[in-house]
């Protein structure tokens, strides 16, 4: 189905054959963006102003995050998946007319909530009783750096053209990296659960087949000594029961040289799927080597790229330090300023809350008219090819009409 893009003030765009870029933004909310992006952007700018230089104790950045903390992020992963899923279930039992479930969900997803609050507490506890290394520091720093920037262009982009084609790309980007992160997981997850169980396979068909030749051997060696026994009582009739002994004999060892011709078959076999197997295993340790040396040379990118920004970001530290200084005394002349303009950031704030449900209750219109413009594209679609069909029938004409026509011309 063509896509649909969403007109200033909440419309919906017609349909079109190709694909349709999103709409420009009114002024009006052109400008309420670029104040949010703005003021957020000078709060993560004054945020870096004002971090804390932690450069000077890398001694004791470096040290290892516990098992605590790892649990903890690990239980906070987990949650927000949980959380996600039960977004998606609550938009699907929305529409229902039993609202049991909609309200089990509900609940559920007020309690992962809960959980997922006391976990990021019991984190940040433990991440100021237990710091993060200097390269998460770097990264940290980067990222802001990167999002303010991208807020700026986002700014710059609205001003000019109306439009957020940077954050859409951005947003998207990220999600490819994660879904191809998750699915590389998932399939070296994979591989490592068939090679444990390919080798346990294994070593379970050699244990029988072990246990059945020891069985086989016991065997004949209790056929070899019951024959002894019989040549022994029967010495005396050699005579007359030489031949039928014989052939008992011979009978018993046909049917055991059979089976030791299946079990050798058998066995055969089994090296032959053994064989097939080692080298199934070979090429996944290959792999594996193979994964592992790459993850080597990116970790020694890393370090490299850690070595070379280490004096760039010393020398930002002294400019930093200058910087924080003139921050320092440019915030008391502020927190001076701060008491009178209390009452005009009170009524910015209830500005800013009636801006964000407006905003809200735009977006619900904008839902309700994009699900009936899709109604509408189902059925200009359906009407469209009933008319074509409708035309294709009328266009056949019987054979023969062509050449009557002509004659009576004559």
């Amino acid at each position: 189905m063509p896509a649909v893009g969403l007109l200033p003030g909440g419309g919906i765009a017609a349909p079109a054959a190709s694909v349709v870029t999103p709409s420009k933004l009114c002024p009006e909310q052109s400008h309420r963006v670029i104040a949010v992006l703005d003021e957020a952007a000078q709060k993560l700018t004054f945020l870096d102003s004002i971090t804390p230089d932690v450069l000077q104790h890398r001694d004791e950045l470096s040290r290892f995050v516990g098992d605590e903390i790892s649990r903890i992020i690990h239980e906070q992963r987990t949650l927000e998946e949980r959380y996600e899923t039960l977004i998606a279930q609550r938009s699907a039992l929305k529409g229902l007319s039993n609202k049991t479930q909609y309200k089990e969900v509900q609940g559920e997803i007020q309690d992962v909530s809960r959980a997922l609050r006391d976990s990021t507490r019991n984190l940040c506890r433990n991440l100021k009783d237990n710091p993060n290394i200097s390269g998460n520091l770097a990264k940290i720093q980067r990222e802001r750096g990167e999002l303010i920037d991208l807020l700026h262009r986002t700014c710059r982009e609205l001003v000019d053209e109306g439009q957020v084609h940077g954050v859409i790309k951005v947003v998207e980007e990220d999600r490819t990296s994660q879904m191809r992160q998750s699915e590389l997981q998932t399939r070296e997850a994979e591989a490592t659960v068939a090679v444990k169980r390919l080798e346990k396979d294994l070593g379970a068909e050699r244990a029988e087949h072990a246990r059945q030749a020891q069985s086989h051997r016991e065997t004949l060696a209790a056929l070899k000594e019951t024959l002894a026994e019989v040549k022994g009582r029967t010495s005396v009739d050699v005579k007359y029961g030489r031949k039928e002994h014989n052939a008992r004999v011979s009978a018993l060892l046909r049917v055991h040289r059979q089976a030791e011709r299946d079990l050798d078959a058998r066995v055969a076999e089994r090296e032959r799927a053994r064989a097939v197997e080692s080298a199934a295993h070979a090429e996944t340790m290959a792999f594996l080597e193979r994964k592992r040396a790459a993850l080597i040379e990116e970790l020694d990118a890393w370090e490299a790229r850690y070595a070379a920004e280490h004096g760039e970001l010393t020398r930002r530290h002294a400019a930093l330090a200058a910087a924080r200084d003139d921050g320092l005394a440019r915030l008391a002349a502020a927190q001076a300023r701060r008491a009178a303009e209390v009452a005009a950031e009170a009524n910015r704030a209830r500005e800013r809350e009636e801006a964000a449900r407006s905003l809200r209750q735009a977006r619900e219109l904008a839902r309700r008219q994009n699900v009936a413009a899709r109604r509408i594209q189902r059925l200009f679609h359906a009407h469209a090819r009933l008319a074509a069909e409708r035309r294709a029938g009328k266009g056949k004409k019987p054979k023969g009409g062509k050449g009557a026509g002509k004659k009576k011309k004559k």
